[in-house]
């Protein structure tokens, strides 16, 4: 049933006008740098991506929001915009949906810590959930601000595990939020005491019995990415102690390697998560740190490019199999594009032998002789 009642009286609507301007105008920014869907940015649909990383401008602010007066004042926003709502039916609404799904995430369609956290539950752990997006539903304004008054936090998403396990935001709130569960090594333990885990409890068990090893590799490469998380972008001035954790992280998945990895076939753009390479293998252009990409043209040729902002660094190469862990990469050409414009190229004459440490369908470890991990594009793999 609706939790929709009577509008307000007309003594409060100077402050409700107020308060819609002030989301309009918001609403006019999410849409001005929110990004569309490409190939470039790997599906993402919604404002930008680093924002959702828990060292950034962005989660510092959320951060104080969520503290004393401006907590308040947020839950104040969130009760104005929802105007006068029927509270029972409404936390009818939010009880019968946490109660009916594993997992449940309340969003914001175009929120990065909403992507992200999703993007995490959904590619990492292959998390079937309900999103309830709280900005396109007609009771969502009340959703929001019914959230606010149980947890404290209208910031979305806000995500369960069943009506006593609020796993939080993305990087904060409830147990430590999606993200920040997922470095700490603890989310898919608490998934799969929710059986909310594809390929989790139960049947693990099952998969290892039958002389598969599909379960062990899953789960070291979920440790390996979260690990690598923690490092700064692209890994680029990360301490001794982690990069010694990245490192036995690696070693610890190269034991489930696939035989022959210099020989398996690569398709499709990959991604950089980590490396220790130093310069622009890295993507760090003077005090600037770009994304990283290697995207495969046939079964020789590849690209290694960068790109920082505006700016596109694209090293052309060839690569040649000696054996089963190793490679020979011959460096071509060094072209640099301005505004998706070529404005310089230069032949090369360079080459280099790569050990393939781990090899499957969407990560990838090597030595170069730095250390390098990389991940499939989603949209891709």
């Amino acid at each position: 049933s609706s939790g929709r009642v009577a509008e307000r009286p007309f003594f409060d609507l100077m402050i409700v006008g107020a308060v819609r301007a002030i989301e309009s105008a918001e609403m006019k920014r999410v849409g001005m740098q929110s990004e569309a869907p490409s190939e470039a940015n790997g599906g993402w649909s919604g404002e930008p991506k680093e924002w959702a990383e828990s060292m950034s401008l962005t989660q510092q602010i959320s951060t104080v929001s969520q503290i004393g007066p401006f907590a308040s004042l947020k839950q104040f926003i969130a009760e104005t915009l929802a105007g006068d709502y029927d509270r029972q039916a409404i936390g009818e609404l939010i009880d019968r949906k946490i109660a009916s799904n594993k997992v449940m995430m309340f969003s914001f369609s175009a929120c990065p810590f909403c992507l992200r956290a999703k993007k995490i539950l959904t590619d990492e752990y292959g998390v079937e959930m309900e999103v309830y997006e709280c900005d396109l539903e007609p009771e969502g304004k009340a959703v929001r601000a019914e959230l606010g008054r149980r947890t404290g936090r209208t910031s979305m998403p806000s995500t369960w595990l069943g009506a006593d396990v609020l796993l939080g935001g993305c990087n904060d709130g409830g147990l430590g939020g999606v993200a920040k569960l997922q470095e700490q090594g603890k989310l898919e333990s608490l998934l799969d005491e929710r059986g909310a885990r594809a390929g989790g409890s139960p049947w693990d068990w099952l998969m290892q019995s039958f002389g598969g090893n599909q379960a062990a590799v899953a789960g070291k490469k979920r440790a390996l990415r979260a690990i690598a998380a923690k490092a700064p972008k692209n890994g680029v001035d990360v301490d001794d102690d982690l990069k010694a954790q990245i490192e036995a992280a690696a070693t610890a998945l190269e034991e489930n390697c696939r035989g022959q990895p210099a020989r398996m076939p690569l398709t499709g753009t990959w991604d950089l998560l980590y490396c220790t390479a130093p310069g622009g293998s890295n993507g760090k252009v003077g005090p600037f740190v770009g994304d990283v990409q290697q995207v495969f043209l046939d079964d020789t040729r590849f690209k290694n490019e960068v790109q920082v902002g505006p700016l596109k660094l694209s090293l052309e190469a060839n690569r040649e199999v000696l054996d089963d862990t190793r490679i020979r990469v011959k460096f071509e050409k060094l072209a640099v594009s301005l505004f998706g414009t070529e404005v310089f190229r230069k032949d090369l004459d360079g080459s280099g032998v790569w050990k393939q440490r781990f090899v499957d369908d969407d990560l990838r470890v090597m030595d170069t002789p730095s250390i390098f991990v990389l991940t499939r594009r989603k949209a891709e793999a």
